[in-house]
């Protein structure tokens, strides 16, 4: 009888895994991993649902904050009052009745109809705007701006000798705004030159240049030592879709090019509290644009934006209505993702 070795046992034994055994092992590993990649699944979702909501969020606080930050410095700012029927502001430019130059008033709004908007849209100004979206103009000192101090008495005929911090300067064809306790004025820089030091400067002002030009070589007024003089303007908010690439919100600073600032806006709304009874400081009613007869009355306004995410790849349609103030705007039934942002913002420089 032939003997068995140990070599010839232990290679009896190592048959290896059956098909059963490789299809079940195989089948089991299938399904830890469906079970991974949905989870995968589920966080991307989640992340990119998150972040659409993030980004919409940011868009419309951005939007607002620009908004909000010139409408805060509405007005003429100072120690004298530009409240209507006690203080005026002296508005020297020659075209200062056209809206981006009639920089008295503290704000000026279009309320949009259907396809056009009351008052009457000045299209080369403010082109592209999307009908059913109001527009806002607002007039103010930039922020961040220079501001000067006059050195010397400023008679209305004098050009302006200012002290200034280091490296400030005005733009030359630019106007500015010149006040003290009693009065202001509005006028276009046609000469900005060093005085005798890099901490003063002489302000021209004649008639030259335009437009904006001045009407006249004269401030209308006298101005003590001390005055402040800063450079004013007008910008002006709408909504605009001009490639058709998607709504966003544009703006025109006097009447330089137009800007797309924030991606994402969809519709504006505004309404304007005006103090049109009794002078005290206090809002009457809020009314559109089109209701309001005398917009140095104009005390606070009231916004309402619309923004969408900037793809439409959200998981539903959106079936919601958006009440945005007096306007109703229906279910947009796309996968945008959107948010609706209001707020109320008191126009400082008219009631202190």
């Amino acid at each position: 009888m032939r003997p068995h070795t140990a070599y010839s046992v232990r290679n009896q034994r190592q048959l290896g895994f059956s098909i059963v055994e490789t299809l079940v092992a195989v089948a089991l590993s299938l399904i830890v991993l469906a079970g991974v990649m949905a989870v995968m699944y589920s966080s991307k979702v989640i992340f990119n649902e998150n972040e659409r909501v993030g980004r919409v969020q940011e868009s419309g606080r951005a939007a607002m904050e620009l908004i909000l930050r010139d409408l805060r410095g509405a007005g003429f700012p100072g120690c004298a009052q530009p409240i209507d029927g006690l203080f005026s502001i002296n508005n020297r430019l020659s075209n200062n009745t056209d809206v981006e130059w009639n920089l008295a008033q503290p704000v000026f709004g279009y309320e949009a109809g259907d396809a056009a908007w009351s008052p009457s849209l000045d299209t080369g100004l403010i082109p592209n705007a999307k009908p059913g979206n109001d527009i806002i103009v607002v007039r103010s000192i930039p922020a961040g701006s220079p501001s000067m101090r006059a050195s010397v008495l400023v008679n209305p005929g004098d050009d302006i000798a200012v002290e200034k911090d280091l490296g400030e300067t005005l733009t030359v064809g630019a106007p500015a705004v010149i006040s003290d306790c009693g009065n202001a004025s509005i006028f276009v820089v046609t000469g900005f030159s060093a005085g005798g030091d890099d901490l003063s400067a002489i302000i021209q002002h004649d008639d030259s240049g335009g437009p904006p030009a001045n009407s006249t070589t004269t401030l209308g007024a006298t101005f003590t030592v001390g005055a402040r003089v800063a450079p004013i303007t007008s910008i002006a908010y709408y909504v605009a879709d001009p490639n058709g690439t998607g709504p966003s919100l544009w703006r025109v600073i006097g009447n330089g090019a137009p800007q797309e600032v924030v991606p994402g806006v969809e519709a504006l709304q505004i309404k304007y509290g005006v103090d049109n009874v009794s002078s005290d400081g206090n809002i009457d009613s809020y009314v559109d644009a089109d209701a309001v007869t005398n917009w140095n009355q104009v005390i606070s306004v009231t916004l309402a934006m619309l923004v969408r995410s900037d793809t439409a790849n959200s998981q539903d349609l959106d079936m919601r209505e958006y009440q945005l103030l007096d306007e109703t705007l229906e279910a947009f039934e796309d996968k945008f993702q959107r948010s609706l942002f209001t707020t109320t913002v008191t126009l400082r420089n008219r009631t202190t």
